[in-house]
Parts: structure tokens; C-alpha cells; sequence
């Protein structure tokens, strides 16, 4: 007859089997950072309780010494032999470490060198120097309680900050080891009763570990994401960017800086750390929150920053430090400032040339032939490019605006002194249609979900397909159109408003956009109004 307790260690058996199979199986499954680490763990746990069923199936105690459980100390053996996998696994899953060398991995387990030698000691000589091995056995558990806590804490802390685990998923795989380890715990505690309650107890612990970790795998989420890339991600915004990141105490001390500040600034990490900031960078993080831009000496000569401080509050808001961020935009202003005198240049300067050229065709003209008029109308076209380009200029490098305008107003209007983006976009809608038009053009404003529609048609003949092609890809081809830079108008004025813009040449030309409102709640809008 089958002694119940034959019974518990098959059943322990087929766990550990099952527990083994499951690391396995996540090998297999994916490759993500710390997997290998994790089926490592998994399967030297399971391989413990499935020796440990075999020997007390095998070897029951109760042929030897009933003190002496030979299935729980094999059980002991394997558990801390599988806590340091478990340790690499949470710190490459979470990004603590990616990169852990085998010669770390070794130093691990250097204090296990001893738990042979004890369980040798053990078999051969069960009462001698029986305190030496309890208390080498306590502290060579501690440590293994140590790191599989630390690694589980570090599981569960992931899978609360990142967005694709679940923290439920996360303790039951944290959990793991922490179960394992309570069931081993109750062998000692109970071999003096009852090896059958031993026994009990640690199938219990082990199969509930092994559903935690089976259900937190089998979910998914665990092997399809991997909360390392939110750690290194971290890590690389600092380190990685070519901005230079400095991060000061409340004495405004530089505490950390990335590798990108010691390289520009060509100043050893260990010169900057400790140094004040003002010493560095020639003034404190209180005056350059003020600073829009600044000047720094680089080994790649003199370089504009344009300097971003962020506070450091503890969760009272007392102040603890800053971190600095400088942003080289050198190159930026340069930019800026030779689209500026261009701009100013040739604005002036067609401007001036264009009136030269009106001015000595009008002598020439004296009727005989139309030269003349051809030269002033060119020079006249000349000149609305010129203007365009200024009113372009304008509403770009305007703000997109909070000016509250009457819109109705506005259509009728178009005054020059209202908000420079609308009046742009009015202009060019309305004077391609009044240019185009057959016989009637027709100016709608409607409200619409977050402000106004705006609707221009007329009869003409529509616009070419090739120049609202041009429109669409942001790229300039030959206008055959004759609108020059009419529609580039529209489209930027009505891009700058943040509004839509849309056209249908089906029948003539309509020129619709949308206008957001930007006033505040409760505020009265003005009533659909047409004009034709």
C-alpha cells in the first residue's frame, strides 16, 4: 500500500517538473533582456523540489535518522543556488544592469562554497560540530534571503512605474522565491513532528509559487515587454543628449553632470563634481533661469546655450537643488539672424529697384505701343510679391495668438490692424476669387465645434490640381495660376492660426478654413453672416 506521504513526494515531483518546464518554456519563448537569467532561476528552483521529491521517495527518512529530512537540506541547496539568478534576472529586466559578466555572476556565489561542504559534513558526521554548521547555515541563508528580496522588490517596483505591466503580474512573479523559500523554512520547523507535514507544507508553498509564476508568464506581458527600456531610456536622455545636463545641490554645487558637459566644457568629471556652478559656467541656476541665451568657451570655440532650469522640491516643496539643461543654438541664431538682414535686404531693395523701374517706364510710355504698361504691370506684380513676403513674414513670426477679433468684421474689413494671420488669410482667399471669379463671389462665416468657418467661392475657372499639389506636398513648382505667393499666404496664415484649410474646385473655386476660438467660456460668438 502507498504510504500518504510517497504520495506528497510525487506530487512535489511533478511541481518541480512543471516549475522547471516553465523556465524553460520562457527560453524558448522570447529573448528579451533577463530571460535566460529568469529560466535559469526557474528551472534550478523546480530541479530542487524535484530531487528533493526523489531522495524523500527514494530515501525516506524514516529508515535513517527521523531528525534528519535528506529531501529538505537538497531543497535548501537548490533555492540559494537559484537566488542569484533570480538577482541578475531583476536587475537586467529592470534596466538596473543590463550587462552583468560571468565573473560577477561567480562573485555571487562565492559565499555557496561552503553549503557543500555542510551538507557533506552533514552525512558523514551529523552531531559533530553541529553549532559551527547551524550558524555558517544561517548566514549563508541570510545572504540568499538578501538578494531575492532585493531582486523582488526591484520586479515590483518596475511593474508599478511601467506602463505595460501590471503590478498584480508583478508580485505574483516577485513572489516566487519569497514562497519557495517560507516552504523550505517549514521543513526545519516541522521535521521534528511529522515528515508527512513537512512534506504537506512544502507542496503547498511550491505549488502555489509555481501558479503565481506559471500565471504571471502565461499572461504575456512579462515576456513581451521589458521594463529595461524605461530605465535605460532614462539614463540615455541624460547621458546620450548632446545638450549638457548638470544637476546642482541647494548650495549650487554640481552634484552630476553627463558625459556630453565634461567632453564640451573639456573638464574631468571629478574637477566639475563638488564645484560650484558660478565657478563653471560663470553664473548661478537663479540667474540663468533669467538668461534667454548665454555664452560659453568650448573646446570647439565660443558657443551660444540657451539655458533651461528645472527646481528640485521635496514633497513639501522645500527646495533641494536644480537640474540644468543647456541647449547649443549657436547655429540656430546664426540662422536667424541671415534670414533677418536677408529679409530686411531684398524687401528694401525690391522695393526700391521696383519703383526705379516704374518710375522710368512711365517716362518711357508715349502711347504709341504698350511696352510700357507691360513693364509698370510687371513691376507692379513685383512689388505684391514684396508685400506678400512682408505680410508672411509678419504673421509667422507673430504668436499664434490669443487676440480676440470680430470675425464679421474682419471679413468685411480685412483691416490692416487687425490680427495679422486672419487678415493674411482673408486677403488671399478673397482676392483669388475676386481676381477669378466669373460673375459673383460669396463670403460665409459660420460657427463651427471649436470656432469659426470661413467659406470664400467664386465661379472662376479653379485652381490648377498642380498647384494644390504644390500645397499639400510643401513644395514649390512653376505657378501657372498667376497667384504667385497668394495660396502660400493662405496656407501659412491659416497653419499659423492652427486652423484647417480645404479646397474644392469642382465647380468654380471654394476656399474653406476654420478659425479655433480662442476666447475664454461663456464668451458670445457672432452669428452666421454671408455676404455676396
Amino acid at each position: 500500500m502507498v504510504a500518504p506521504v510517497d504520495i506528497v513526494f510525487g506530487l512535489i515531483i511533478a511541481v518541480g517538473a512543471v516549475l522547471s518546464g516553465l523556465g524553460y518554456y520562457s527560453y524558448r519563448r522570447c529573448d528579451q533582456l533577463g530571460v535566460t537569467a529568469l529560466a535559469a532561476f526557474a528551472a534550478v528552483l523546480g530541479l530542487g523540489a524535484l530531487f528533493g521529491g526523489l531522495l524523500g521517495l527514494f530515501i525516506p527518512s524514516r529508515l535513517e535518522d527521523p531528525d534528519l529530512l535528506l529531501w529538505g537540506q537538497l531543497s535548501v541547496l537548490f533555492w540559494g543556488l537559484s537566488a542569484v539568478p533570480w538577482l541578475v534576472f531583476s536587475l537586467q529586466y529592470t534596466g538596473r544592469a543590463s550587462r552583468i559578466r560571468l565573473r560577477t555572476v561567480g562573485l555571487l556565489y562565492v559565499p555557496f562554497g561552503i553549503v557543500p561542504v555542510i551538507f557533506l559534513i552533514n552525512l558523514v558526521e551529523p552531531e559533530g560540530t553541529v553549532a559551527l554548521i547551524s550558524i555558517i547555515s544561517s548566514l549563508v541563508i541570510i545572504y540568499c534571503l538578501g538578494i531575492v528580496l532585493l531582486g523582488s522588490f526591484l520586479v515590483v517596483q518596475a511593474s508599478r512605474s511601467y506602463v505595460h505591466l501590471s503590478v498584480r503580474n508583478g508580485v505574483a512573479l516577485a513572489a516566487t522565491p519569497v514562497i519557495t523559500f517560507m516552504a523550505i523554512n517549514s521543513v526545519s520547523i516541522l521535521q521534528q513532528a511529522s515528515e508527512l507535514a513537512a512534506a504537506g507544507l512544502f507542496l503547498a508553498g511550491f505549488g502555489l509559487a509555481t501558479l503565481a509564476f506559471g500565471g504571471a508568464l502565461l499572461r504575456g506581458e512579462f515576456l513581451d515587454s521589458t521594463p529595461a527600456v524605461e530605465t535605460i531610456g532614462e539614463r540615455a536622455i541624460a547621458q546620450e543628449t548632446d545638450d549638457l545636463v548638470f544637476v546642482v545641490d541647494g548650495d549650487d554645487s554640481i552634484v552630476k553632470c553627463n558625459e556630453t558637459a565634461t567632453e564640451t566644457l573639456n573638464i574631468p568629471r571629478e574637477t566639475l563634481l563638488g564645484k560650484p556652478l558660478r565657478a563653471t559656467l560663470g553664473d548661478d541656476s537663479g540667474t540663468l533661469a533669467d538668461m534667454a541665451t548665454m555664452t560659453l568657451e568650448t573646446d570647439e570655440g565660443t558657443r551660444r546655450y540657451d539655458p533651461q532650469v528645472s527646481r528640485i522640491t521635496a514633497g513639501d516643496d522645500a527646495p533641494l537643488g536644480a537640474v540644468l539643461s543647456l541647449r547649443d543654438v549657436t547655429e540656430r541664431e546664426l540662422r536667424e539672424q541671415r534670414l533677418a538682414v536677408l529679409n530686411r535686404v531684398l524687401r528694401h531693395n525690391l522695393r526700391n529697384k521696383v519703383e526705379v523701374i516704374k518710375s522710368h517706364a512711365e517716362v518711357l510710355h508715349d502711347g504709341r505701343d504698350d511696352h510700357a504698361d507691360t513693364i509698370v504691370t510687371a513691376a507692379d506684380s513685383i512689388a505684391g510679391l514684396g508685400q506678400s513676403a512682408r505680410t508672411i513674414d509678419q504673421f509667422v513670426s507673430d504668436s499664434a495668438g490669443t487676440t480676440m477679433v470680430d470675425l464679421a468684421e474682419t471679413v468685411r474689413s480685412t483691416v490692416e490692424t487687425v490680427e495679422r494671420a486672419l487678415a493674411g488669410a482673408l486677403e488671399s482667399a478673397i482676392d483669388n476669387a475676386i481676381s477669378y471669379a466669373d460673375s459673383a463671389v460669396t463670403i460665409s462665416v459660420e460657427e463651427a465645434a471649436d470656432g469659426y468657418e470661413v467659406t470664400i467661392t467664386d465661379d472662376g475657372p479653379g485652381i490648377p490640381d498642380g498647384e494644390l499639389e504644390s500645397l499639400d506636398t510643401g513644395t514649390e513648382t512653376a505657378l501657372q495660376h498667376g497667384t504667385g505667393l497668394g495660396l502660400w499666404q493662405l496656407k501659412w496664415a491659416v497653419t499659423t492660426m492652427g486652423g484647417d484649410l480645404a479646397f474644392d474646385t469642382t465647380d468654380g473655386t471654394t476656399v474653406r478654413f476654420t478659425v479655433p476660438d480662442q476666447g475664454d467660456e461663456g464668451t458670445e460668438h457672432s452669428p452666421h453672416r454671408s455676404a455676396q
